[in-house]
């Protein structure tokens, strides 16, 4: 029989198991106030881990958003919403060693669904027995670690641009401080095992000779619409389909799980056109496209061209959040309101008499970079046209038809 003293201890101990299961919400577009309901979540993770309602045990649900850099020293689950595509967490300064650092030697805290970037010479995750899922690492500038720590795990992951994919970091403990990755792809890493790390059904590249010893599917590339644009779908080529652990969970589509964080998907397409162009006065049809991948971080250019237009004529590119397909002036236009312009472009071609020699090319990746527009986030759905200077045509203008795409990693 319980006695008093032992049914109050045994209530206080419900009373802390059962808060240690609570559910937190964040969401970067939060306004105040914030106290991470459903109704008024947190801005910010990392004021959703200080927060001394959250326990070890609870969850944090992240909506779609860039995410400042944190640190915690408690088992959580903080899961996103929307996935690596969506959702991301970046150093809050330049001078950020690590992006993620979870100081929990507890097993059991998981961290899933987030593109991670790494500060120059810096680490995307330091962590003490984390378990990732779904995630996307991104180094450069000499990042030094993708995953470093004790005893991690990496599963359906994709890790590039790091000195060591996974690092380990300390020997001292044996097998417990493994890094371990399962199902995932390493990249363009100088090495993507590095010592005391081991990979299982994994594509990689390179492991360290001497005290890597991960076990490789596939040595080879992985075979993605533009992996150096940051665009990690997989082509209908590559060798992660249909390759992963057989005991994995089966993939959406019901086949056996690929390896990589994006499941193989037959229908994606990295940009389409839509929209109807207005033929110009001399009987050429402007047309719209695109090379490479809008893309955040990556280094390389996002072109996006128009051709048929006519020669050294004068033109701007518009690009707004939502299509349309209205009849004006004309012809059509392709992109709601409100919409921002690029700067005045030239479409060249031959000189002399007019022709339909004109292109018009635009790198909007330069525009992203440049952040002056704050919309242009992870995840953003851009809709774009041309619209150029024709003396003879009605209203003295032609428009192209459109292109859609979504701003990468």
């Amino acid at each position: 029989m319980l006695t008093p003293a032992k049914l109050a201890l045994a209530s206080i101990l419900f009373s802390n198991l059962a808060a240690a299961q609570s559910t937190w919400f964040v969401d970067a577009n939060a306004v105040a106030p914030f106290d991470g309901t459903a109704a008024h979540p947190y801005q910010q993770i990392k004021d959703a881990i200080a927060a001394a309602s959250t326990l070890t045990g609870d969850t944090l649900l992240v909506a779609p958003g860039r995410y400042q850099s944190f640190s915690t020293a408690k088992r959580l689950t903080i899961r996103s919403t929307g996935g690596a595509l969506v959702t991301g967490i970046q150093p809050a300064t330049p001078n950020t060693l690590k992006t993620v650092r979870h100081l929990s030697s507890a097993y059991n805290s998981t961290l899933e669904g987030f593109t991670i970037w790494a500060a120059p010479a810096g680490m995307a995750v330091d962590s003490q027995g984390l378990t990732m899922n779904r995630c996307i690492l991104l180094g450069g500038g000499a990042a030094y670690a993708g995953f470093h720590g004790d005893g991690g795990e990496a599963n359906h992951c994709l890790i590039t641009g790091f000195d060591f994919g996974l690092q380990a970091a300390t020997n001292l403990c044996g097998a417990y401080c493994e890094m371990r990755a399962h199902n995932s792809i390493l990249q363009d890493n100088v090495l993507d095992f590095g010592a005391f790390s081991e990979g299982f059904y994994c594509v990689c590249e390179s492991i360290d000779p001497i005290q890597g010893y991960a076990l490789c599917l596939v040595q080879a590339a992985p075979q993605c619409f533009d992996f150096l644009g940051h665009d990690f779908h997989l082509l209908p080529s590559s060798p992660c389909i249909d390759a992963g652990d057989p005991t994995s969970p089966l993939d959406p589509d019901g086949t056996r799980a690929d390896i990589g964080p994006l499941p193989y998907d037959p229908n994606y397409q990295p940009y389409t056109s839509y929209c109807t162009a207005k033929v110009n006065s001399l009987g050429c049809t402007p047309s719209i496209a695109a090379q490479n991948t809008a893309s955040l971080t990556s280094p390389q250019p996002f072109w996006i061209s128009c051709t048929n237009q006519i020669s050294q004529r004068s033109g701007l590119m518009s690009y707004g959040f939502a299509p349309l397909a209205t009849p004006y002036q004309g012809g059509f236009k392709c992109v709601a309101s409100p919409t921002r312009r690029s700067g005045l472009l030239n479409s060249g071609g031959n000189a002399g008499a007019p022709d339909c020699s004109g292109v018009f090319t635009l790198d909007f990746n330069a525009t992203i970079r440049a952040g002056l527009d704050p919309a242009l986030t992870l995840g953003e759905e851009v809709y774009c046209q041309f619209w150029a200077r024709d003396a003879a045509a009605s209203f003295g203008s032609n428009r192209s038809n459109a292109l859609r795409f979504r701003v990468a990693p």
